[in-house]
């Protein structure tokens, strides 16, 4: 075997590891990828870095500027009180409305700031029904996947395959080549949503939420001594929390410039010492509210206002600083008045050494502040790049007219540009942009902060590998061994159906985006192998590609409502599963009905 070969094969393997573990951020394994590629004389540097310069990345790199521009200018504001007040119908009305808004959006734009700020709108609406939200953001999460399939803007997934397939001189994929299909997989998933998943997802969220939970045996806050009346003069520590049947631990005391690590309990207290106390949420809540006692943020640092202390839960966003930093370089004490008291990630919460824990996009934080620090916290999120939302409660603002009204025709323009064939879609994307920046509708900053520049690596990355594939020989001995298989089984729909469930499988557990990059290159040779038209190949990559509902991993939006909605691993496989059964059996049967494959 060439050692092209089996270097190709060892980068893939491990680049597929490191995507589902996550040991390494996506755009960091991107980026070794393309400089391995080079290093190991596979590819040069000009072929692997290309994908910085493909149509497809730049188009993507447009759509989320022009994304970001129709959420400022207060799209979901006009969509959100329509959607919310189906919630007063029923489960179904609720999901359809909420599902219909969604796809909607998700066709045109970026999905993943659509459901993170409708996640807690959605929240809020069937909080006040007494509903539980677990019931519907899964859905939520869902209808945006199904509305991404339906047109080559709705997905980065489908430019990156449209890209593959533009650099392989394979076919033409215009902006609307994939809607048919993806309509039918739209009506097929809100049937399966309004009508089955009620009885798959949880009735009742047995998980804590991590402002309810009282489990936090190692949360640490400090509280100052106030004046003691004369009754309490001489008190021990002891004596003081047991009065007041605070059960928790004093594990330092500063007194002036001294500091006594494990205070004695029979230690006797005065005015202004601080302590540093460790003990339950539900126990530390009464200490915050003892007139006795005042929180301060810091045994060295300044006291927090004594009235008005609040826990907070706020998820954080895509595309903001605060994704992939530590906690400790977050300075929430000084923006905000606020301390992180525990975090939601990936499902699994976490009390305890949080500082070393670096932020994803998705996680719940649970801050605890005061009067001060809440309304700095509902300002910032005013923000239209804030870095989070509040998870229990969002307003609801009355959105520019203006604004709204040309951004949506830039974005319209844009659509009937490309699909009329007027202009690339890369052209015609950008060309919206200037003329939003023209109009002051966004600033250049603006432009580069709405960019999610992990995407754009991955891209330019997942590109490289089918390069690398095509060059060493890889793609062609896949397809051929898939050929030697396939042209037995006798019939189109068996290669359907076999291409659908290889990529769902990928992308069930990597990036969808790189399952698509490696698959994409193979099923254009393995058309050119057996004589078959490439379109219909493609689009079972594109929709595969897009069809991640069985983990809570393989898409952004599930991962961003795994967390807010305090669910279980297995919940999105149990929801998740027979739908994705449904749209394989689904596209396996219409796909080369809609698209002949000879």
């Amino acid at each position: 075997m060439d050692y092209q070969l089996i270097i190709t094969i060892a980068v893939i393997i491990c680049a597929m590891v490191l995507f589902a573990t996550e040991l390494l951020s996506i755009d960091l394994v991107a980026l070794c990828v393309m400089v391995v590629w080079v290093a190991a004389g596979i590819l040069s540097p000009e072929e692997s870095f290309a994908g910085f310069s493909n149509s497809a990345t730049l188009t993507v790199a447009a759509m989320f500027i022009l994304s970001d521009a129709l959420l400022r200018s207060g799209i979901i504001q006009v969509i959100a009180p329509i959607t919310t007040r189906l919630f007063s119908k029923s489960f179904g009305a609720a999901v359809f409305g909420m599902s219909i808004g969604t796809s909607s959006i998700s066709a045109f734009i970026n999905n993943t700031p659509v459901v993170a700020t409708l996640i807690p709108i959605v929240s809020k609406s069937a909080k006040k029904l007494q509903m539980e939200p677990n019931k519907f953001l899964i859905p939520l999460s869902y209808g945006a996947i199904l509305g991404g399939s339906c047109t080559l803007l709705g997905t980065s997934t489908n430019l990156l395959v449209a890209g593959i397939a533009a650099n392989n001189e394979a076919t033409q994929i215009n902006l609307f080549t994939m809607t048919p299909i993806g309509l039918v997989f739209v009506v097929v998933g809100l049937f399966y949503l309004i009508f089955i998943s009620k009885y798959l997802l949880p009735k009742k969220s047995k998980r804590k939420t991590l402002e309810d939970d009282n489990s936090i045996k190692t949360f640490f806050t400090e509280v100052q001594i106030n004046k003691l009346s004369e009754d309490k003069k001489g008190a021990t520590i002891q004596e003081l929390f047991e009065e007041k049947d605070l059960k928790v631990e004093v594990k330092r005391l500063k007194r002036g410039d001294e500091i006594e690590n494990n205070p004695s309990p029979s230690k006797i207290l005065q005015e202004k010492d601080v302590l540093l106390i460790s003990g339950a949420m539900d126990k530390v809540r009464q200490v915050i509210e003892d007139n006795d006692l005042s929180i301060r943020s810091n045994i060295n640092e300044k006291s927090f206002p004594e009235e008005g202390t609040k826990m907070v839960e706020v998820i954080i966003m895509p595309r903001t600083q605060l994704v992939g930093k530590k906690l400790k370089n977050v300075n929430f004490l000084k923006n905000y008045q606020a301390r992180v008291l525990a975090i939601r990630q990936r499902g699994k919460r976490k009390f305890s050494n949080l500082e070393n824990l670096r932020l994803k996009i998705g996680d719940v934080l649970l801050l605890q502040t005061n009067e001060n620090g809440y309304e700095l916290l509902k300002n910032d999120e005013k923000n239209p790049n804030a870095p989070f939302l509040s998870v229990r409660e969002t307003a609801v603002e009355i959105p520019q007219k203006k604004n709204l009204y040309l951004t949506c025709s830039v974005v319209l323009g844009v659509i009937l540009l490309a699909s009329l064939n007027i202009l690339p879609i890369v052209i015609a994307a950008w060309a919206g942009v200037a003329i939003l920046v023209i109009f002051r509708i966004l600033s250049m900053t603006d432009t580069y902060q709405a960019i999610d520049w992990k995407v754009i690596f991955l891209l330019a990355g997942s590109l490289s590998f089918g390069a690398a594939m095509k060059s060493s020989g890889l793609t062609q001995i896949i397809a051929e061994y898939l050929m030697s298989f396939l042209k037995d089984t006798g019939g189109q729909m068996m290669i359907i159906a076999t291409l659908y469930l290889i990529t769902m499988v990928f992308t069930e557990i990597m990036s969808n985006n790189a399952a698509a990059a490696l698959l994409a290159p193979v099923v254009i040779a393995l058309a050119q192998i057996m004589g078959l038209n490439t379109t219909p190949l493609l689009i079972t990559v594109m929709m595969a590609g897009s069809a991640s509902f069985m983990t809570p991993i393989g898409y952004q939006t599930n991962t961003m409502v795994y967390s807010a909605g305090n669910y279980k691993f297995t919940d999105f496989f149990k929801v998740g599963a027979p739908l994705s059964l449904l749209l394989w059996i689904t596209a396996s049967i219409l796909i080369p009905i809609i698209y002949p494959l000879h």
